[in-house]
């Protein structure tokens, strides 16, 4: 399933020099795949009419439907609530921002953890410890870390994931045997990933690009790797951090080597072949960085392919291993919400809060990894791992200690914007990474003096 309509998905090359040829894959979910009936004790009917709640999310398609078949199972198992579950397709942020505004908001809404400070700080989305502490005061603990970390803003709980997922190193285990690369030895480091790149790229003899090693991408993914850090602990930026620039330098060093527009000739040459434009699919490049959801894809597309996972490589020295940035779909309740206790039912039951069984199976449907280690070790999630082992490196990664949010202040979303745009300064040589790391951190400051 896919995880995010807009997320920061990992294409397989540079968000700048490759972005264009359009290499992410679909997340497929399996809506016609059965999904255990809860195991959550139903609350008693009263012969009170049923409380209506409007819940609003951002699939579509089949992955709507497979979200329309988890609130049914919901409204079965709590005959007192009755949850609508409502697709909002194109700028759902938008168009609840308005809602809420003009007093009409769902009751609960699915975002990225990204909309969450800025969310908390404007008053749109309300607190949930009242209602947390007094129905499930073990909750918090029972989360990941980083998922309650990602859900959290000024000390305070405002939204509560229902899956996650966390991203690791795929590689073609053939092209290392054919490279004269150990393929039951994939890069731990930066540098032993650097010194494999000359051995899997291949050009032809007028230097055009054939195949593809690695090319580093979306540069807030690496950077928990590299021990970077975008705020400090007050919350103040601190774009211009030396293991961030070690990154931004890491970054540009493949820019400098790898010629842009060689890079888009070769994806054009795929387009015009005829076969597939993702060019992992196609044995045309090495190594990408992805999600738990790209293996169904390479079973699909690639069924042949000999591959293997691993945690995303780093620096030695001062690097930090099993990191990741991670994010998830988290629910909120909007501040203007007309139910918000019935809402917490649902926010908490989708969670897997006190029904990890049932979430151990639905979450398997959707190739997602659960919000608590507790749902993790359940008979049905262990069996989906087993099924195809490598799974367990994503769902390790995630309960490691240096799986990484976005910048939780309030202009967040912001900051990451301007990350981005640092980084396509610095992929296509416009700036020095001393100078796109300067100007991004005069850009964030001036955006929080002007709030």
């Amino acid at each position: 399933m896919k995880f995010f309509s807009k997320k920061m998905l990992f294409l397989s090359t540079s968000v700048v020099l490759f972005a264009m040829a359009g290499c992410g894959s679909s997340k497929g979910a399996n809506p016609s795949a059965s999904v255990e009936p809860s195991a959550s004790v139903a609350p008693k009917a009263s012969g009170k009419e049923a409380v209506e709640l409007v819940y609003w999310h951002f699939w579509t398609g089949d992955d709507a439907k497979m979200i329309d078949g988890i609130v049914d199972e919901f409204n079965k198992t709590h005959p007192g609530i009755k949850v609508k579950s409502v697709s909002i397709p194109g700028d759902i942020d938008t168009k609840f921002l308005t809602a809420n505004a003009g007093g009409n908001p769902p009751d609960i809404i699915t975002e990225g953890s990204s909309v969450v400070p800025a969310w908390a700080d404007s008053g749109a989305i309300m607190p949930l410890d009242k209602y947390q502490s007094a129905d499930a005061p073990d909750f918090k603990d029972w989360l990941y870390p980083v998922v309650k970390n990602m859900g959290s803003y000024n000390n305070q709980l405002y939204a509560v994931a229902f899956s996650m997922d966390a991203h690791a190193m795929i590689y073609n285990k053939d092209i290392f045997k054919a490279a004269g690369l150990d393929p039951e030895k994939p890069p731990v480091t930066i540098e032993e990933l650097d010194a494999m790149q000359d051995k899997l790229w291949q050009k032809d003899d007028r230097g055009f690009i054939q195949r593809i090693g690695y090319m580093p991408n979306n540069i807030r993914s690496w950077n928990p790797s590299f021990d970077g850090h975008w705020v400090d602990e007050a919350g103040n930026p601190t774009a211009t951090n030396e293991h961030n620039l070690k990154l931004f330098q890491w970054f540009q060093s493949y820019a400098k080597k790898y010629d842009a527009t060689k890079l888009a000739a070769f994806k054009n040459s795929l387009k015009e072949s005829g076969g597939s434009t993702n060019p992992f699919f196609s044995g045309k490049q090495a190594i990408i960085i992805d999600g738990m959801w790209a293996l169904p894809d390479i079973k699909k597309y690639a069924p042949n392919m000999n591959y293997g996972v691993a945690p995303m490589p780093y620096p030695a020295g001062y690097g930090k291993a099993n990191a990741d940035l991670s994010d998830g779909n988290f629910n909120m309740i909007p501040s203007k919400a007309k139910h918000p206790e019935e809402a917490w039912q649902f926010v908490k039951w989708m969670s897997g809060y006190g029904n990890e069984k049932y979430a151990a199976n639905m979450l398997t449907q959707g190739g997602w990894i659960p919000a608590s280690p507790k749902i993790a070790v359940q008979p049905d999630y262990q069996a989906f791992i087993n099924e195809i082992p490598v799974r367990k490196i994503f769902v390790d990664t995630l309960g490691s200690k240096n799986a990484k949010p976005l910048p939780g202040i309030a202009k967040g979303m912001y900051y990451s914007d301007r990350i981005k745009a640092a980084e396509e300064a610095v992929m296509t040589l416009a700036k020095t990474p001393e100078k796109a790391l300067q100007d991004l951190q005069a850009e964030i400051e001036k955006e929080i003096k002007n709030k």
